[in-house]
């Protein structure tokens, strides 16, 4: 596996970390022991610190007794803390959205810290996201800025609800939102939605009614939403997964996902990630869907957005996958119209102004990255 910092793949010592935390009984305790005499735990990297309230309960139900597992507990406890603040404030905003008729869908980090793992203090949470339908998104963020959030950057529009899947709200404390339209990067027309609404279920989410995706389909927007680069390495889709399927193994549908990875062309990172969780984890995975994945062969265009979704951002990069989130969201099979079309997706996107050229606005835009790379070794890697 490429193991390039900031790659969704563990490097080998975040995959020893991962099988301390997942594993059990020698296997954990082995990896554990490799993992702490190969790191310098004061140097450890944020996404491996966001395990470590896992790796203190797993070590704890094997019975270890470590000076250390002091250090780990309290990043387990400023987990809960942090993780029940923000519940408070989901069920607000849930309060918020159900007293003008608007039902939500939960997503993500808090219906797997409440459903799947079922201690608060095991997933750390940085945000929470909640789904609601494409045609009131507007509606429903401007009543969420009446009510003391407001947009982490600008404002959204029409033309986000065509190019972008999300917005992020912020409010005066600092804790963040993100508010969905789609439920994936990769959804592209709203109607391809419609499959994982439809199977939906409920939960009772602190005294509220809630809706969520299925298992199935929690496991797949999992898989899915990790297998893509991010600063910091987003190792948690490993466990989430591994967590969905010990809660949930025998209400998998797998022939449904595997035929909604070959409708939205996402064959090669449901294949990659369910073999790797499988393979390295001991994942639950059934050998006939084991076979099934070996087989199937992604296309060519599907390896090129796998390749580009783990590279870190650029201008070329994200290019690359704004042509995608295009193809997606334009209904059309039809190249050549794609292609006439790009242009002014790419306007959309980025809001050039009327009375500015692309070219023109694209090395504005490139000066602009110059010019923060010399201020922070970080700044050719942000997102144009």
């Amino acid at each position: 596996m490429n193991c390039e910092k900031g790659y969704f793949w563990p490097t080998p010592e975040q995959e020893l970390l991962l099988k301390a935390a997942i594993l059990q009984g020698d296997d954990a305790i082995e990896a554990w022991k490799n993992w702490a005499a190969a790191i310098n735990f004061d140097l450890l990297d944020s996404g491996s610190q966001r395990l470590l309230p896992l790796l203190y309960r797993n070590l704890v139900n094997q019975n270890i007794h470590h000076p250390v597992l002091d250090v780990y507990k309290g990043f387990y406890r400023m987990t809960w803390y942090k993780n029940r603040l923000l519940c408070h404030k989901i069920v607000d905003v849930l309060r918020l959205l159900e007293s003008h008729g608007i039902q939500p869908l939960l997503m993500k980090g808090a219906v797997l810290a409440d459903v799947y793992y079922g201690d608060w203090a095991l997933r750390p949470m940085n945000d929470f996201d909640l789904l609601v339908p494409e045609e009131d998104a507007l509606k429903i963020v401007d009543l969420l800025c009446s009510s003391g959030w407001k947009p982490a950057a600008a404002m959204p529009d029409e033309s986000d609800l065509k190019t972008t899947h999300a917005c992020t709200l912020v409010d005066s404390s600092g804790i963040e939102f993100d508010l969905h339209w789609r439920i994936l990067h990769e959804s592209g027309l709203k109607e391809m939605d419609h499959h994982f609404k439809s199977a939906a279920m409920h939960i009772n989410f602190s005294g509220m009614k809630v809706s969520v995706l299925s298992h199935t389909d929690q496991l797949f927007h999992i898989l899915i939403h990790g297998a893509r680069w991010n600063a910091i390495a987003p190792l948690r889709w490993i466990p989430d997964a591994v967590m969905i399927l010990r809660k949930s193994e025998s209400s998998i549908d797998w022939d449904r996902m595997i035929n909604e990875s070959r409708r939205r062309c996402l064959v090669l990172p449901l294949k990659n990630t369910l073999l790797y969780i499988h393979e390295v984890f001991k994942a639950p995975v059934p050998a006939e869907t084991i076979s099934k994945l070996i087989q199937m062969k992604p296309l060519l265009s599907e390896r090129l957005e796998f390749h580009m979704q783990g590279r870190p951002r650029g201008i070329i990069r994200d290019i690359i996958y704004l042509w995608f989130t295009h193809v997606r969201t334009s209904g059309t099979p039809e190249t050549i119209k794609l292609v006439f079309e790009f242009p002014s997706f790419l306007r959309k996107f980025w809001k050039v102004p009327p009375d500015k050229g692309m070219t023109g606005f694209l090395i504005w835009r490139l000066a602009k990255k110059l010019r923060e790379s010399l201020r922070t070794p970080e700044g050719l890697g942000r997102a144009v």
